[in-house]
């Protein structure tokens, strides 16, 4: 890497090394705070929160017979990616009590915890308030009908009769999406089309920049984060090798992956803020408390948001 400028898994670490059981309790109270806040969500958002003032006024704009709670498609979608997070994150916890700890491993759960994480900061991003709540619900729908037509593609690779149902749910979605806004544009030649789809006045945002997007709203420093996740979790010679250590035995050349204490501080600050930041996000989004999130953050190791991260706004 270049090091005229400053290595994003260079942390300025305070006090002690975590180990890795450590490391590990940490995504484990994460992923309880989490569910532990998450519970309001059972009773709606708070009448006077950002996600109730979207969704009223996304309902008065809907023509007569739209899907029914269109309106609350942005937040339930987010709600579900947070989910995700919070599993990939207990994933990352059973990762790092593995003996041997492989720490290879570990790079493509962060990666997706990132992408998800990306998809949360484009749903719910801070918009001007005139007409905020509609344009949420063209990406919800955006984000609904990318994922039957990506799966549609698939599934014609293997099975014929299971993409036909999808190319049906497919179409069907186009055609209720087409009825509520009047300016659709989504080709699909080819799988790259995706990135150029539009519902109103919204485009598609693809799986990178809406990463970058997470990274912008949420860290100080978040320049080529991304590309490092895709690059440690990409089939590559070169990461491997920056990552081992070869030894020669009867002329045989065997290479092994110590622990880098640096480098897992950086694969599970990154796992963790990617939940810390979304569940927040959504939580005030929809108006509520957020206690026990904020006690984790409170505990977990201070330069996680003091070295390239921000706790609060």
């Amino acid at each position: 890497m270049d090091r005229e400028h400053r290595d994003p898994m260079d942390v300025s670490r305070e006090g002690r090394e975590l180990s890795a059981a450590e490391a590990a309790g940490i995504c484990d109270a994460l992923v309880s705070a989490w569910y532990h806040d998450a519970v309001a969500s059972m009773e709606g958002s708070a009448s006077s929160s950002q996600a109730a003032l979207d969704a009223a006024g996304a309902a008065s704009r809907l023509p007569e017979g739209s899907l029914q709670n269109l309106e609350h498609a942005p937040v339930q979608t987010a709600g579900r990616m947070v989910d995700a997070i919070a599993l990939l994150v207990q994933s990352l916890g059973t990762l790092l009590r593995a003996e041997p700890l492989v720490m290879i491993g570990i790079w493509p759960v962060v990666r997706a915890e990132i992408e998800y994480a990306g998809r949360v900061a484009w749903l719910l991003e801070p918009l001007p308030d005139e007409g905020a709540g509609l344009r949420r619900v063209a990406r919800a729908l955006l984000e609904q009908l990318s994922g039957l037509h990506r799966q549609r593609l698939t599934a014609d690779k293997w099975n014929k009769t299971q993409a036909k149902k999808f190319k049906k749910a497919r179409d069907g979605l186009r055609e209720r999406i087409s009825e509520v806004f009047d300016d659709v544009d989504t080709p699909m030649v080819t799988p790259n089309d995706i990135d150029k789809w539009r519902v109103g006045s919204e485009t598609m945002m693809p799986l990178g920049r809406a990463a970058t997007l997470f990274f912008d709203l949420n860290l100080i420093e978040g320049k080529a984060l991304y590309d490092i996740l895709s690059d440690y979790s990409h089939p590559s010679v070169i990461s491997l090798s920056m990552q081992s250590k070869a030894a020669t035995d009867d002329d045989a050349t065997i290479w092994s992956y110590p622990i880098n204490a640096e480098t897992l501080d950086f694969q599970v600050r990154l796992g963790c803020i990617a939940l810390y930041k979304s569940a927040l996000a959504l939580l005030n989004y929809c108006g509520f408390p957020s206690a026990a999130i904020e006690r984790w953050a409170a505990n977990a190791p201070q330069h996680w948001f003091t070295s390239g991260s921000q706790r609060n706004e």
